[in-house]
């Protein structure tokens, strides 16, 4: 009861983006029929892959039954497009803890009641391996982002379960290279500011801030939780003379964006993990921007050929320095291959064939 009306109060206060259910792709799987449990962002994408229909816990039941998906692909969310799904998947901490979750594990159930294969995609592992693992338990599948994290979903799920590696992907269709047109000799950065959470990741920030008043550059960070009240205490960014911040960009034009920029900041959360990288620096490289990036082993494994790996203030002040007087034809022939490696390797297509290729649609 008290979590729906958090979320009623929300959907009154919030504008959430809403994506299309009615596109036609046209690519490899584009019939695919998807039951989707979601972020806006991996709903977006993957509404320009295959048909798409959105769940929450009032719809889900009718969705199944009438439109028989080939696939429920539900993915770790705190909170779900438009917010739908808070507080009915994540573990929650005993202080502010409702009530144990039941709408998921009933929307499952049904799922596999009408015989469609079901899979859970943790995207936020292994930081939040526990919030959902209680949540994983109920599917027939269930992948993570972090390989490191495999021993332990064997340990605490049924055997016969599979559990694989997804990792993360990015949509062509709205990032994609089309040559090089730097406009403005400035950095960009659209993410978030953490103030209490994931302090490494604070403290690379706070250094890239600091470098860009010692270099001169001004960055235009483009603030996610920008239409948020939270944005002025958990989320507020740091005051800096050198960091402008915006109101959040719709996903679909952040590419142009990495277009204009000379410089492009990424920062990964998890760093320690082979296989685990934001969908932002994806969506950088594949957009020829000029990535700006912390070190970690998923950028060391894959990406550091196509990324200035900063490590140091007086590192980031140099390259800075350097990049606000423009591009060399280095950095854009490392921007260049750095498109065509992700195209290669890293598109939502590629992640449901490697889906296609455990679960069988």
């Amino acid at each position: 009861m008290i979590g729906r009306a958090i979320r009623a109060l929300g959907a009154r206060i919030y504008t959430h983006p809403t994506v299309s259910e009615d596109g036609k792709p046209a690519g490899q799987f584009g019939q695919l029929k998807v039951a989707l449990v979601s972020d806006y962002f991996t709903a977006d994408c993957l509404s320009a892959e295959c048909s798409i229909r959105i769940l929450n816990p009032r719809n889900y039941e009718e969705v199944i039954s009438s439109w028989k998906p080939d696939l429920l692909f539900v993915e770790s969310v705190f909170h779900g497009l438009g917010g739908a799904w808070r507080y009915e998947l994540a573990k929650q901490s005993r202080l502010i803890r409702l009530r144990t979750p039941r709408t998921i594990y009933k929307l499952v159930q049904f799922a596999k009641d009408q015989g469609v294969p079901t899979v859970f995609w943790n995207k936020d592992d292994g930081a939040y391996f526990e919030h959902f693992i209680d949540v994983a338990k109920a599917f027939d599948y269930v992948f993570t982002t972090d390989s490191d994290c495999l021993p332990r979903y064997r340990a605490r799920l049924n055997p016969d379960v599979p559990v694989n590696t997804l990792s993360m992907p990015y949509q062509p269709a709205f990032h994609n290279f089309t040559g090089f047109d730097f406009t403005r000799k400035e950095g960009c950065f659209t993410g978030s500011y953490y103030r209490r959470i994931l302090s490494e990741r604070r403290r690379f920030l706070d250094m890239i801030f600091g470098a860009c008043e010692d270099a001169q550059m001004l960055l235009n960070a483009y603030d996610r939780h920008h239409d948020r009240l939270s944005r002025h205490i958990e989320f507020r960014f740091p005051r800096s003379t050198h960091v402008q911040v915006h109101a959040q960009v719709p996903h679909r034009e952040t590419g142009r964006i990495y277009k204009e920029h000379v410089m492009c900041l990424n920062v990964n959360s998890v760093t320690d993990s082979d296989t685990m990288c934001s969908r932002r620096l994806l969506e950088i490289l594949a957009s020829g921007g000029i990535a700006v990036t912390n070190p970690g082993r998923a950028v060391d494994r894959y990406f550091r050929d196509f990324c200035h790996v900063v490590h140091s203030r007086e590192q980031a002040t140099e390259l800075f320095a350097r990049l606000r007087q423009g591009p060399t034809a280095q950095d854009c022939e490392r921007a260049a291959a750095g498109a065509a490696y992700v195209r290669q390797f890293h598109t939502w297509e590629h992640r449901l064939q490697e889906l296609a290729d455990v679960v069988g649609f």
